[in-house]
């Protein structure tokens, strides 16, 4: 099984308190005058993840989890990876550090986000050939592909305009992120796609929810018809746009440059993980489906997302040949857990 999103993480000896807000994506204690320590302790996905956790360490699975932290985090996570049976991860390095060896096979992305904000001290043109200089230097250096997260800047709504580019860059407009510049970061996408065909790598596209920095309503998947339509690489919708899955499976059916995984919504939505996998099947190619989990800060999230989402499948699988619309599931569920993010990240 590969999980084909996931970010840095690292196994500590933690308490109750910090190990919920480890896996929350909301404002942090003291980021903001509420309880937000309340809220992700009563999140489904928690519960999930106790109950799960007990089944693996037993009842006191927070003090049994810090003994075999304390004793090796590095075989830690070998214990939970070979219990899930996760043999690689695809790894976006834009989110945290790298603290520890991860035990596995596992493929980077470069997120192009992280050197936008240093290219505004440039000319136009010369800020372009750094971008594509520092591109095809990732790939040649091993990487396997990129990773955008413009959702949470300027949106989806991507125009590929080079007028635009111009005259945005030299725009003093600002947004939390820095320099707002949508015309210049809508072409850099844009380039990147192009290189991304170029050097037959994928390029990873955040799509629908996210974190409490999401622009939400600029984040459907839709609005990537356009750049997508003709599109020869192969772009990869992450979290397959929920809550604007059906979206992004239709994409999937209609476009062949579009590939979508799951992550997030799984683990982190455990009923909306259930139904949006069947409402993903109902129409998406199974060759352009794949696993991801989306996790960060902590192993078990890529853990628990490995340990349910086969269950999900099998559900939907097992469904769909009793309706007569599959006879053998084998095949398909090899493609999805594994044999689709072999293919497109290149997994040896």
């Amino acid at each position: 099984m590969i999980d084909t999103h996931c970010h840095w993480f690292s196994a500590k000896v933690m308490g109750e308190k910090e190990f919920i807000m480890a896996s929350a994506e909301s404002w942090n204690e003291g980021e903001i005058n509420a309880d937000v320590l309340e809220m992700n302790k009563w999140r489904p996905f928690y519960f999930l993840l106790k109950n799960e956790m007990k089944k693996l360490l037993g009842e006191n699975f927070l003090a049994e989890r810090n003994r075999l932290v304390k004793n090796d985090p590095i075989d830690y996570i070998r214990f939970l990876f070979e219990d899930a049976g996760i043999e690689g991860l695809v790894i976006d390095e834009g989110f945290g550090k790298k603290e520890l060896e991860i035990p596995i096979n596992y493929k980077l992305l470069f997120r192009i986000e992280t050197i936008i904000n240093s290219l505004f001290s440039l000319s136009f043109d010369k800020a372009i050939e750094i971008f594509e200089e520092t591109l095809r230097g990732k790939i040649k250096n091993g990487y396997s592909g990129f990773k955008s997260i413009i959702a949470y800047r300027t949106g989806l709504k991507i125009v590929c305009d080079k007028k635009r580019a111009i005259e945005d860059f030299l725009s003093g407009e600002e947004d939390w992120y820095g320099k707002k510049a949508k015309g210049f970061r809508d072409y850099l996408f844009c380039k990147t796609m192009d290189i991304s065909k170029e050097l037959d790598v994928p390029f990873q596209v955040h799509t629908g929810a996210g974190d409490r920095d999401i622009k939400l309503d600029l984040a459907r998947p839709s609005y990537l018809t356009d750049v997508v339509r003709k599109y020869e690489g192969k772009i990869v919708f992450v979290h397959s746009g929920y809550p604007y899955h059906r979206e992004t499976a239709w994409m999937s059916y209609i476009f062949p440059s579009v590939y979508l995984d799951l992550s997030q919504v799984t683990p982190f939505a455990p009923l909306g993980a259930l139904n949006a996998l069947e409402e993903i099947m109902e129409v998406a190619p199974f060759n352009k489906i794949m696993y991801g989990s989306d996790a960060f800060n902590i192993p078990e999230i890529a853990w628990l997302g490995a340990k349910i989402f086969p269950r999900f499948l099998d559900t939907v699988l097992e469904k769909m040949r009793n309706i007569g619309i599959l006879d053998k599931t084998d095949e398909i569920k090899e493609m999805i857990l594994t044999k689709n993010a072999q293919r497109v990240y290149k997994f040896d």
